[in-house]
């Protein structure tokens, strides 16, 4: 497990008026028990008091129906669902739009008034997408990992390409199923930091939980809330990490 913080002297930086935080949580194409995983997530953050926004950059807004393009159109700020549950839109084209905006401003801030009412916004992206809108932000991208050689093998894949892209050191959530053994997820994590170290030039922080596990996943997901970027106008919280060798800027594919 990741070290003992004093969590209610973290949330601190949580309080209103600083503005929703923003968490990246790397896409992947084959992804299948991750989803699962990011809506729990998502579930215990609204659980615990913060009304929460997923934003899927894998899934293309389409005409009336709500999602990031038209709120960014029109300039509208949608209020969390008042059936207590996240709300979850598509976001493809809205990120897109922000990217190719070119605004002075850090790109993120572009998604600031838009997502105003939310106090928690987990952003489902690409790598590439994740790269380009994260640049110069103090952020730790999320990979959520399972145990399984296909789930390792995706899961490298995404820390191999976010190192080609950027600097933004990941953190790795390795996922039990019901039932699952803890040193089988172990074994992954070890994999992943040892691969990592050994080929990327860096080695992730990361945890084990259960998918059953209520309260390991809340407490996860407040550690990941510490960990994202405070979207709060073009004053927000910014620092630019070190780059890791041979990271370039990738370029985006996001038309949808």
């Amino acid at each position: 497990m990741w070290p003992e913080i004093h969590q209610g002297a973290g949330l601190l930086g949580f309080a209103a008026g600083q503005g929703p935080r923003l968490l990246p949580v790397l896409s992947h194409p084959e992804a299948a028990m991750e989803l699962e995983v990011l809506w729990q997530l998502a579930v215990q953050l609204q659980q615990q008091g913060y009304p929460v926004l997923v934003l899927d950059a894998t899934a293309g807004e389409q005409a009336g129906e709500p999602g990031l393009a038209p709120w960014l159109a029109r300039q509208t700020s949608p209020r969390p669902d008042d059936t207590g549950l996240p709300t979850v839109v598509p976001a493809a084209r809205g990120v897109a739009r922000v990217l190719m905006a070119g605004a002075d401003a850090p790109a993120v801030q572009g998604l600031a008034d838009a997502v105003r009412h939310f106090a928690a916004v987990l952003l489902y992206a690409p790598v590439p997408a994740v790269a380009a809108l994260m640049r110069d932000q103090a952020v730790t991208p999320l990979v959520i990992a399972a145990p399984g050689e296909a789930a390792l093998l995706r899961s490298y894949a995404l820390l191999k390409q976010m190192a080609a892209c950027s600097p933004l050191p990941c953190t790795v959530a390795v996922v039990l199923p019901p039932g699952g053994r803890r040193d089988g997820g172990e074994r992954v994590l070890q994999a992943l930091r040892q691969g990592s170290a050994q080929w990327l030039g860096a080695s992730p922080r990361g945890v084990v939980v259960g998918a059953g596990d209520e309260a390991a996943l809340g407490a996860l997901a407040l550690q990941l809330l510490e960990n994202a970027c405070t979207m709060a106008g073009p004053a927000a919280s910014c620092a630019v990490p070190a780059r890791s060798p041979g990271a370039t800027h990738c370029h985006p594919n996001l038309t949808h």
